[in-house]
């Protein structure tokens, strides 16, 4: 699943810690599933620029919390795509279910869920 956003955007989860980059972050809840969030393209090359933390390396963070704010229009006026690769970690197609293929994205939608 890659939504491309329309507006800048606050990311929000509900996870047990956070590992986190300007760029990208990982959130992982009480069970061990892990999910990786790519904030753009190649934006490892903006070096954190248009991108602002909200939260620590490590921190517990709950659902409706922010992690981390970003300029989607800058991204790709620096020349990126503002596409976001989201990854389920370690997980298998049978271990996810409810997977979103395709259609507009918006807060609070799901992407897909874990068996």
């Amino acid at each position: 699943m890659s939504p491309f956003p329309a507006r800048p955007w606050i990311f929000r989860a509900r996870v047990r810690w956070v590992s986190l980059h300007p760029h990208a972050f990982v959130v992982v809840d009480a069970d061990g599933h892990g999910v990786l969030t790519h904030l753009g393209i190649d934006t490892v090359q903006l070096n954190g620029e248009g991108f602002e933390l909200l939260v620590n390396k490590g921190d517990t963070v709950t659902r409706g919390q922010s992690i981390v704010r970003w300029d989607p229009a800058g991204v790709e006026a620096a020349g990126k795509s503002p596409i976001c690769p989201i990854v389920a970690l370690e997980a298998t197609a049978e271990s996810l279910s409810e997977v979103r293929e395709d259609g507009d994205v918006k807060v609070g939608d799901t992407l897909f869920g874990w068996q």
